[in-house]
């Protein structure tokens, strides 16, 4: 038997779990002993964070090269390979993807580019689309990652994601099981409760019920529903996992787990040696794949210690063979796509600008080219930019556009742009501004001659009661589409006037 069990004892616990590797906030030296760690546990694959492309694509050689048994190489890539690589093509949250008068077409060709990036990396398992259904707005952690509030949109557009990602060879990753948008809170702080009705839940199912023949994994959601049978999350429930998920919506693909670093799946009341240790509950409750955790060393030794157990054993088998069987079904050599090849037609610069969506109405007279405009930004997320300053990239792309963007307290007469910051982000804790932002937002508006730009959801823009625009999400791409966008519409205004 090349895997499994031998006298009654586990031989790969560690092929259950995908390790993080974090490039973006650790050295690389640390993040390269920690890979060799991980593999010296025999590790079944690793999960990237942000870093250059370059140097993921090297660590990834490095990683295969080293490793004795092939293995998933995964990232977050709901946003393209650029959410988490730099260099790569990033793309609106998939909300902005919606609104888009083509969404199918752009939904396809941003699943497919993100793909063929994939594969250059490395990778073979992207942890996309999210499948939540935006119908929450107190809800901190889904917003924009969401294609929509309807089901059936939902279920369209994350079938075509699915479709087009796995034609390129990489795996598919739905997610959060059984639903994440009705949350208040967020699961990397908590454990979440939803009150729902199983009526009501059946919305949130019909995403998954539609992908469920189709997508290769699906990712649990660290939240608890009593209607469905259980106290805690997801993840740990046996009932929704196998009754739900496996018989009833008759998926045969991976379960993954969401990252058991997270409180929602590792509780905050029990101390250690009260109760089973999530990586060993996960496992027990139907999950292949543990991702994350928080110290590898020790889940493993947990699993191992409990697949002395002949139950649990069996189950350690079958989710390293499922793994195993799944896996060979993707990557480079799976691809039905040439070596770099890509979408020349397709302009993720146009996409981004088309959805840049006009919120309150139409755009003032006195926003115009011709005028000067000065542009302020209030920055109200958690984690700082990555990238260039906020409202760098669109103050140059109106002044090469030919506007005439004077220098903050240079032209106190001009009009002003409000650029505001705010994404859904783990340990944010809200779905709105903060007390702080708001505050800021408010001050500037009171000046009669302001204009909005949010970068986050349309619904931050609600109680405004003026015209403004949505750009979804803070990428300095979106910044260069927004100030397209805008400027689009100030001419199209001109030419009709």
């Amino acid at each position: 038997m090349s895997s499994g069990v031998s006298a009654g004892r586990p031989e790969r616990p560690g092929r259950l779990f995908l390790e993080a590797l974090r490039l973006d906030l650790e050295p690389l030296g640390a993040v390269r002993r920690r890979m060799h760690d991980a593999l010296a546990l025999d590790v079944g694959g690793f999960l990237f964070f942000g870093a250059e492309a370059d140097a993921a694509t090297r660590l990834a050689e490095e990683i295969l090269g080293a490793a004795d048994s092939p293995l998933w190489l995964a990232a977050d890539l709901e946003r393209g390979a650029g959410q988490h690589f730099r260099g790569l093509t990033t793309f609106p949250p998939p909300a902005a993807l919606a609104s888009h008068a083509e969404a199918e077409t752009v939904v396809r060709e941003a699943a497919r580019r993100t793909a063929l990036e994939a594969l250059d990396l490395g990778l073979n398992l992207a942890l996309a689309p999210v499948l939540d259904l935006d119908v929450e707005p107190r809800n901190p952690i889904v917003g924009t990652r969401s294609f929509g509030s309807e089901p059936d949109r939902v279920t369209a557009l994350g079938a075509a994601w699915i479709d087009a990602c796995q034609a390129e060879g990489v795996a598919a990753c739905a997610k959060h099981f059984p639903g994440h948008g009705r949350t208040t809170t967020d699961s990397h702080a908590e454990l979440p409760v939803v009150d729902a009705s199983v009526d009501v839940l059946e919305a949130d199912l019909r995403p998954f019920r539609g992908v469920a023949r189709d997508v290769a994994c699906v990712m649990t959601a660290h939240v608890a529903f009593p209607a469905l049978g259980g106290a805690g999350p997801a993840t740990l429930d046996p009932g929704i996992l196998g009754r739900l998920l496996r018989e009833e919506l008759g998926f045969e693909g991976l379960i993954l787990t969401d990252a058991l670093i997270m409180s929602g799946a590792r509780g905050a009341d029990a101390t250690e040696g009260e109760r089973e240790a999530p990586e060993v509950a996960a496992l027990r409750a139907g999950c292949d794949l543990l991702l994350y955790p928080p110290d590898l060393a020790a889940g493993v030794s947990a699993v191992e210690r409990a697949a002395e157990s002949e139950l649990v054993a069996e189950r350690l088998l079958q989710a390293v063979e499922r793994s195993d069987r799944i896996r060979a079904r993707y990557g480079r050599a799976a691809s039905s796509a040439g070596e770099g090849q890509t979408a020349a037609a397709f302009d993720p610069a146009a996409i981004s600008a088309a959805s840049v969506t006009a919120v309150g109405g139409t755009l003032p007279a006195w926003l115009d080219p011709g005028r000067p405009v000065t542009v302020a930004t209030i920055w109200d997320d958690r984690e700082d930019p990555a990238r260039e300053p906020f409202g760098e990239g669109f103050r140059a792309a109106l002044r090469a556009a030919g506007w005439n963007v004077a220098a903050p307290g240079s032209a106190p007469q001009s009009a002003l742009i409000v650029l505001v910051a705010s994404t859904p982000q783990a340990w944010k804790g809200t779905a709105f501004l903060t007390r702080t932002g708001q505050a800021a937002l408010e001050g500037a508006l009171s000046r009669e001659r302001a204009f909005p730009i949010v970068f986050g959801h349309p619904r931050l823009l609600a109680g405004v009661r003026r015209p403004g625009l949505c750009a979804w999400a803070t990428e300095p791409g979106m910044e260069r589409a927004a100030a397209r966008r805008l400027d689009e519409l100030a001419r199209e205004r001109a030419g009709a006037e």
